[in-house]
């Protein structure tokens, strides 16, 4: 799966299931706690302080994914 992709996928998750059935399908399987964590991250990145800090869904999916 390319980034653009993925970024897109991530950004429109609504459950924490959904998660760790993507990270499956990456074969990069998540548990549900480390799923939970990374979700959360994901929803911060929604808001304006986390991108003025550089957090991003594009920096998760490279960090977790390797993409």
């Amino acid at each position: 799966m390319d980034e653009k992709t993925l970024v897109d996928r991530l950004g429109k998750l609504e459950t924490i299931d959904q998660l760790v059935d993507l990270s499956k399908e990456l074969g990069k399987p998540l548990d549900y706690d480390k799923a939970d964590r990374l979700f959360g991250r994901i929803n911060q990145t929604k808001n304006d302080a986390a991108e003025l800090s550089g957090d991003t869904i594009e920096k998760i999916a490279k960090e977790t994914f390797g993409i």
